[in-house]
């Protein structure tokens, strides 16, 4: 956020932006090709200013340029030419504020949806809640989306461990909220942050839930997977987790592999 605020952007910044961005993009779709990958993923959150009709934090317009689209488009084009697996779009999902589908995601494979939806507001909720209310976002506000897109949608899911995260909101004793890539290595431990590995795991259960019956969600993404060491921190790696379980029983049945 701090990035994008502070930078000029004005029309000379934005058109360096993209031919950068195009750049980066070109290197690991190529690094992607050499390696065999299936999938790249381009987007995610952090791109989000650059969007059409793109916005700061704090609700302020990111002057975007109005070519935006067909800068998007050119960057996807060009990528195809380097790298000949799947280019899936990474994309945020924010409850309530699902944007209009934009033109140029008709030119990639797959949405990757970023989710770290809140799914509950009552501190002594249940699993089932939990399953209930992650089932009423995917119907009401992700659905249509994936419906007027008609391409595959593998839900990337990020809940650190810790007290809170299943109402979206891990307080930071001082009344607000933590952001979550706050709790990940290599950051110090917050200690007004209490460890809670059981609620990451019953809301990841109650996630798995949700979408075993909703066949038009295609795969299912653990975010922040730590991959170097087992945590028993408050971050939003699994490895070595509770939760690690709860995929361990699910995956093999989502496969259809288990009954």
């Amino acid at each position: 956020a701090s990035f994008w605020l502070g930078a000029p952007r004005d029309a000379q910044w934005w058109q360096t932006w993209f031919t950068r961005y195009r750049a980066f993009a070109i290197n690991y779709a190529d690094l992607a090709a050499q390696t065999g990958a299936q999938t790249l993923i381009l987007g995610g959150d952090w791109v989000q200013p650059a969007m059409p009709g793109g916005m700061l934090a704090g609700g302020i317009p990111s002057n975007v340029p109005a070519d935006a689209e067909a800068q998007w488009r050119a960057i996807i084009a060009d990528v195809r030419t380097h790298f000949k697996g799947q280019v899936f779009w990474a994309m945020p999902f924010t409850p309530s504020v699902v944007a209009t589908p934009l033109n140029f995601l008709q030119d990639v494979d797959g949405i990757y949806l970023l989710w770290a939806a809140p799914v509950s507001t009552n501190q002594t909720a249940t699993k089932a809640d939990y399953a209930n209310e992650a089932g009423r976002l995917l119907d009401n506000e992700v659905a249509p989306l994936a419906s007027v897109l008609n391409k595959p949608l593998i839900l990337a899911v990020n809940y650190p461990s810790a007290a809170g995260a299943a109402n979206g909101c891990v307080p930071d004793g001082a009344g607000k909220c933590l952001d979550l890539s706050s709790l990940n290595r290599p950051n110090a431990d917050i200690t007004a942050a209490s460890l809670n590995m059981q609620t990451q795991a019953d809301v990841y259960e109650a996630i798995l839930t949700a979408i075993n019956t909703r066949s038009w969600v295609s795969g299912f993404i653990s975010r922040g997977y730590y991959i170097p060491a087992a945590l028993q921190d408050k971050s939003s790696s699994i490895h070595s987790k509770p939760a690690a379980d709860i995929l361990w029983y699910w995956f093999p049945r989502l496969l259809g592999k288990v009954q």
